[in-house]
């Protein structure tokens, strides 16, 4: 059981590593990621009670007196439930633990799985340690179930969830440091966890999900981040950004990209011939063309979703109250409000790439306008699914007149809808029901005082729809939305980078068109003086001694309308890489000691105060997994501290 105990010391000393090495002035990679797991419907991170099962020898300790029960077991059922805030504790039905406060802790020399719960049709297994920790804020009776393992694992257990693993190694490397950057963000959301495991954070699946080929992506990138101005970067992804991404201001800001905070997620076009397209009738005209572009073979590269008028007057009476609680309808969508008469739909305002910022309702029932990218998408949804991304045309689609004798207000042609806000809430009398011009009353739910309209109605099984408005024109048949796209479409494009894997494309080629202006390397770690000789310990893989990671390119290239963007993208991911080791020296230290590997350096830094010392450690590395290790500061650097990184130069 010593692997028991070392896993149990060394969670100890995560828990205490800044009280004990003292504070840094940078965060550093983490080497323990805690993800929250949810329930299988992914609709709650909250539980009072679940089974966990063991497939190797256990232990299970309440962390806040240090009790523990060694050996337990393979196969062993543990259910944990809590009253109030005290867990219970039973081992196949035999209760062994009461009143614990917890947290507790299980540990095993195999894998966890968490019983009832399936991943991608799998039995839920994960590696690590799984800890039972009361729900912040303090909810009694409830608790977060915390996946506690290395980066690495975690990461195998993101990768082939997030994208498909038949989109190639070198896309799958891109993944691989997307997943790795966004997993250390900083984050403030959750308080027991650094993440969860739904798409509201990266889909996380566990062991039962893990894949070889996704499983050498991992590896082989190793340690490696999308850097700017040497700091990691957000690195965003979506499934298809449809030939043109979007500025981050635009999606996440306040919609006006002079404005942009992250200049590494900028508007990027795959197509260098592409003429942005600005007005209403240049937009369509792309969202309707399959222009080349890298993410041409998804899906939802191009996309078509129709609306019956009647249909989207119910959704939208529904889906604009539950944007409204968030702010983003204004005015505010009252209780009983509701859209009737649904007349336009406009888009009033567009980020770079042309996608609707927002967009404008318009109905006799009145006037509203949807901020922001994923409230427009959430309020014209259609069945379950929403909006398949902001970019988007909207066209009306209005009845055919046809040819009448003797009439001067042609009928309108009869849709086929059989559900409608207005059914059942017109009331009037006429000479008939199909009568042009007939005045009617509209009653609102709960509206004292009715509204008089003056429009065209017709009977359908018993219930009277408006086909006119007041001025007796016609009201849209349908609103057709032509688009782009899949997802918020700012960063990498995943099925770009998988048609670029394709063309022979490496990785750093490809996250570097998609992030604007990053390098590739080590995320900073920070050094200071410490009494416990406790070294300062960097990981990177170096795929080749040369550094190349471009594949191959395909034997058609030439007839490809691409050809020039992915030959640039191919030359660059072909060339050689240098290594650069930063050491900063802002705090003029008096001496510093590292290894590369195994080889030590101790060079002389008096007189660089205030620099950052590069030097090229490229000859000093070798394929596969290398360390940089650099000794504690000495003593007589004790109130100082330092920074250490690895930049890739190609």
């Amino acid at each position: 059981m010593k692997f028991l105990w070392n896993l149990l010391l060394f969670a100890a000393f995560i828990l205490c590593a800044p009280v004990c090495l003292g504070a840094q002035d940078i965060q550093g990679e983490k080497d323990i990621i805690r993800v929250g797991l949810s329930n299988s419907s992914f609709s709650t991170f909250e539980f009072s009670e679940i089974t966990l099962v063991t497939s190797d020898i256990s232990s299970l300790s309440d962390m806040s007196n240090g009790a523990q029960i060694k050996d337990i077991p393979k196969n062993t059922e543990i259910l944990a439930r809590m009253e109030k805030s005290e867990f219970f504790i039973s081992f196949n039905g035999k209760e062994v633990v009461k009143n614990a406060k917890g947290p507790v802790l299980i540990v095993s020399n195999g894998k966890l799985g968490v019983k009832n719960l399936n991943r991608k049709g799998n039995p839920a297994y994960y590696r690590g340690m799984i800890e039972l920790k009361t729900a912040y804020p303090e909810s009694k009776g409830k608790f977060n179930i915390i996946n506690v393992l290395d980066l690495q694992s975690y990461l195998k257990g993101v990768v082939p969830n997030e994208m498909p693993v038949s989109f190639g190694l070198n896309a799958l490397k891109a993944q691989a440091v997307a997943a790795r950057n966004y997993a250390n963000r900083p984050q403030n959301v959750y308080k027991n966890y650094d993440i969860c495991d739904s798409t509201a954070c990266q889909v996380y699946y566990g062991a039962n999900s893990e894949n070889p080929v996704s499983d050498r992506a991992v590896d082989e990138t190793r340690g490696i981040f999308a850097l700017y101005n040497k700091e990691p970067v957000l690195a965003l992804y979506s499934s298809t950004g449809g030939g043109i991404t979007e500025d981050y201001e635009c999606v996440y800001g306040s919609g006006y990209s002079r404005y942009n905070s992250k200049p590494f997620l900028k508007s990027v076009k795959d197509n260098n011939s592409l003429k942005i397209p600005k007005t209403e009738e240049e937009l369509k005209e792309f969202y309707t063309k399959n222009v080349p572009s890298f993410d041409l073979k998804s899906p939802k590269h191009r996309w078509i979703v129709n609306f019956g008028r009647f249909e989207l007057e119910e959704i939208l009476t529904r889906t604009l109250k539950e944007q409204s609680a968030k702010s983003l309808v204004y005015p505010a969508f009252g209780e009983n409000d509701e859209v009737w008469d649904l007349e336009d739909i406009r888009v009033t305002k567009r980020g770079e790439s042309g996608k609707a910022l927002e967009v404008e309702i318009r109905s006799m029932g009145g006037t509203w306008r949807v901020k922001k990218e994923l409230g427009i998408r959430r309020v014209f949804k259609k069945g379950k699914s929403i909006l398949w991304s902001g970019n988007f045309v909207v066209e009306k689609n209005m009845p055919e007149i046809p040819e009448e004798k003797n009439s001067e207000t042609p009928e309108n042609t009869l849709m086929n809808e059989k559900k409608s806000p207005t059914e059942g809430i017109l009331e009037g009398k006429s000479s008939s029901d199909n009568a042009s011009g007939a005045i009617f009353t509209f009653l609102k739910p709960e509206n004292k005082e009715p509204v008089s309209i003056s429009g065209e109605v017709k009977t359908v099984d018993g219930k009277k729809m408006v086909y006119k408005n007041r001025l007796g024109i016609s009201l849209p048949e349908s609103f057709t939305f032509y688009g782009a796209g899949f997802g918020h479409g700012v960063g990498m494009s995943q099925y770009g980078a998988g048609y670029l894997s394709s063309q022979g494309v490496g990785y750093d080629s490809i996250l570097k068109h998609y992030y604007t202006g990053i390098t590739l390397g080590t995320m900073p770690k920070g050094v200071a003086y410490n009494n416990y000789n406790q070294n300062y310990v960097q990981t990177i893989y170096v795929d080749n001694i040369d550094s190349t990671t471009a594949g191959t390119l395909p034997n058609n290239i030439n007839e490809n309308p691409l050809k020039e963007e992915i030959l640039t993208l191919y030359n660059a991911s072909k060339a050689s890489a240098k290594y650069i080791l930063n050491i900063d020296n802002s705090k003029n230290l008096s001496e510093i000691e590292f290894y590369i590997n195994e080889t030590r350096f101790a060079p002389p830094i008096k007189g660089y105060c205030g620099k950052i010392l590069k030097t090229d450690i490229t000859k000093y590395l070798k394929k596969g997994k290398n360390t940089i290790t650099f000794m504690p500061l000495s003593e007589a650097d004790k109130e100082k501290t330092s920074s250490f990184w690895v930049e890739i130069e190609k």
